[in-house]
């Protein structure tokens, strides 16, 4: 199992158009091969920070996955909105 934790900073006048962008990419996530989870959360103290928690069966999964319209549209969109680049961080499995 591979499980990535994603960081995005959104521009202020943003957040509420990319609150439900990334509820949706959440839910489509959820419809491809190999994601095992996908999950949004929302920071209290920084609104403009969204994390997007994802576990993949494989790095099959995540090519495939990199491939789907659902996230090259999600991609396009969210580019836009964002204060600064995306961060990325693999997780360790303690299991």
């Amino acid at each position: 199992m591979i499980t990535d934790l994603l960081k995005f900073t959104i521009k202020e006048e943003f957040v509420i158009e990319a609150e439900e962008l990334f509820r949706r990419q959440m839910e489509n996530n959820l419809g491809d091969e190999g994601c095992l989870m996908s999950k949004t959360f929302r920071s209290k103290q920084h609104p403009g920070e969204f994390y997007l928690l994802l576990c993949w069966q494989d790095p099959e999964a995540i090519e495939n996955h990199l491939k789907t319209e659902h996230d090259n549209r999600f991609r396009e969109n969210l580019d836009p909105m964002l204060a600064c680049p995306p961060e990325f961080f693999d997780c360790d499995n303690n299991d």
